[in-house]
């Protein structure tokens, strides 16, 4: 054999390994995007230092569940004793489950509004091998809207959507879809699936992550069957009718507050409002950090666009 044909088997050698090696890491990357860890409802409770249904003011839930597909989707309704008929459906973010949402349910507990909280495909209590960012979850809120209204006997145009990261990304989306709602709250939603798992990646394993990171995305669109690029709130915003109200922390490391004005600006309807808050919240934390002028944002929102919410 020549010294010739050697360099170039040996090459040849060389470059297979390091697509092996580059298909290998985007892989694992991939797993990470949509085979997270699935924590428990009893695993979050603790993290919430041991919440309890009663610190918050509302009673023992009903238990429900509803179907995408085949996918089980577990939820907790929350009957509100007053006659008032109104609702609100809270989505919690990613890698949490029901229980870290409920802290927004004295917002309109208050208000006499029946609330409604389910657990994502693949989290908590929910099934789906899966999670997909939005891009089925969107979907799963459209018959969670559904479920709520069947069950309180309130209209949709009664029933509000507030989620909190990934899940404001998934209601944002659902409203693109033409879903119509009382409002939409959305509390540190990401702009795009692409940029923000991509961040997450640098910042865990960083910038070489960049390297990997189109690769991983269409593993992982392969492997739970959809479309990276089509999750996206900032390409549905531009459809959405409904009444939106965006909250952000100005000291988010988690999703710069800069997705959050980027989704605004697509929103055509002048039916919105957008709130970068400055008092020192983490990711998904302002309402913790300090709820009473959280409070004052969405009720001046809803004295604005909603007055008889």
């Amino acid at each position: 054999m020549s010294s010739k044909l050697k360099k170039i088997l040996l090459l040849n050698s060389f470059a297979l390994l390091l697509l092996a090696m580059y298909l290998g890491i985007s892989s694992f990357f991939a797993a990470e995007v949509v085979e997270f860890r699935k924590f428990s409802l009893e695993e979050d409770q603790k993290r919430l230092d041991n919440l309890t249904f009663q610190s918050l003011g509302l009673p023992s839930p009903e238990d429900f569940s509803f179907q995408n597909g085949p996918v089980t989707l577990k939820a907790w309704y929350f009957k509100n004793p007053k006659p008032k008929k109104c609702g609100v459906l809270l989505l919690h973010g990613f890698g949490r489950t029901r229980w870290s949402v409920l802290k927004y349910s004295p917002l309109f507990w208050k208000r006499g509004c029946d609330i409604f909280a389910f657990d994502h495909r693949r989290h908590g209590e929910s099934g789906g091998d899966y999670g997909t960012f939005g891009f089925y979850e969107k979907f799963d809120l459209e018959n969670g809207i559904d479920t709520f209204s069947d069950i309180s006997q309130i209209p949709e145009n009664k029933i509000a959507v507030l989620g909190e990261s990934y899940g404001a990304a998934t209601a944002l989306m659902t409203m693109g879809l033409g879903k119509k709602v009382a409002f939409v709250i959305a509390d540190s939603p990401y702009s795009d699936m692409e940029t923000i798992v991509t961040k997450k990646g640098v910042d865990i394993y960083g910038p070489i992550v960049r390297l990997f990171a189109p690769m991983a995305l269409l593993i992982a669109g392969k492997k739970a069957d959809f479309e990276p690029e089509d999750v996206s709130p900032r390409k549905y915003a531009t459809s959405i009718e409904v009444p939106v109200l965006l909250i952000h922390s100005n000291t988010d490391a988690y999703t710069p507050f800069s997705h959050s004005q980027i989704i605004y600006d697509e929103i055509q309807n002048s039916q919105k409002k957008i709130f970068i808050t400055d008092w020192g919240a983490e990711h998904g934390k302002s309402i913790n950090k300090d709820y009473a002028k959280y409070e004052a944002i969405v009720d001046g929102f809803l004295k604005e666009f909603i007055p008889n919410f």
